[in-house]
């Protein structure tokens, strides 16, 4: 059998072996007598597998930053390509601080508990939006921006401020103290991995965080993040009335009230309505005059 017709499988089984070697970055030692024969026939091979390997890595690389940023809530660049990752892709804006899943649904048997379910709930749909408004940073130091960090305590996540002291030590500190000092690194873990934007210092009994100033841009996203909290408030407080309005419709189609009680009723509800948005609309301008207030 003629020589050179081994040589030809040699250079493909070589040339494919290096190219999954190089991209796995764990290149074999071939022998040098392999080597020596088949040198001049593996160059231009080995050229085009080492550069489909070096763009298989690439590809690699870049699939990973996508994932990690889609994980972040990042975006990619038009055209598939990845940014590259660094602290400002993922600045504290971009936590969730959300309302949540409110319950609008109203019921009564008349129209006294149609009218006190609605105030109920639209006093419960105030209430927490004060409070993940609260949970916005601002330019101060406040106990409130801990509230929506979850701390792994006991292999159950729970709220810092339930298994901590959170205090305000200064004009740009703020202390945690958890309960129980075994807690002490979970409660710090958790906090790294907030996203708050802030670097907790453990000195072995409390954790203190210095609170950096916000930037003219920050402020502005912040306050575009309460707006829209502020929103899904309103939201809520529209889904009331309708589930109440709809509620009373039924009574007056049962028989049981009479229209003009039904629309006195609807008159109600909707005067109701009108005051706790004015109220939320005033949380909401407080919170932007904090954020504003340098």
């Amino acid at each position: 059998v003629s020589p050179k017709m081994h040589i030809g499988p040699l250079v493909a089984i070589f040339a494919t072996t290096l190219a999954v070697s190089a991209a796995f970055q764990a290149p074999l030692q071939l022998r040098p007598s392999y080597a020596a024969s088949t040198s001049l026939n593996l160059k231009s091979g080995l050229d085009h597998f080492s550069l489909g390997a070096s763009s298989c890595r690439s590809r690699s690389k870049c699939t990973i930053m996508m994932a990690k940023k889609e994980e972040k809530g990042g975006k990619t660049k038009k055209g598939g390509k990845a940014e590259t990752a660094s602290p400002e892709d993922f600045p504290e804006i971009e936590r969730d601080v959300k309302l949540g899943k409110m319950d609008t649904d109203v019921k009564g048997v008349d129209i006294k508990s149609i009218q006190k379910a609605v105030e109920d709930k639209m006093k419960k749909t105030l209430e927490s939006t004060k409070a993940a408004l609260a949970a916005i940073r601002t330019g101060r130091p406040s106990p409130n921006i801990l509230d929506k960090v979850m701390v792994s305590y006991y292999g159950v996540d729970t709220p810092l401020p339930q298994i901590a002291s959170v205090q305000v030590a200064s004009a740009t500190t703020i202390v945690v103290e958890p309960f129980e000092k075994s807690s002490l690194k979970d409660v710090e873990k958790a906090i790294q991995q907030s996203d708050l934007g802030m670097t907790p210092n453990n000195d072995g009994t409390v954790i203190r965080l210095n609170v950096p100033s916000l930037t003219a841009e920050t402020r502005q996203k912040y306050i575009k993040q309460a707006k829209g909290v502020a929103e899904e408030g309103k939201v809520a407080l529209r889904n009331i009335r309708r589930t109440g309005v709809d509620a009373v419709k039924k009574l007056d189609k049962d028989k049981v009230i009479s229209e003009d009680a039904s629309t006195g009723a609807q008159d109600a509800i909707q005067k109701t309505t009108d005051k706790f948005i004015k109220d939320l609309d005033s949380l909401c301008d407080a919170k932007e005059k904090e954020l504003t207030k340098v």
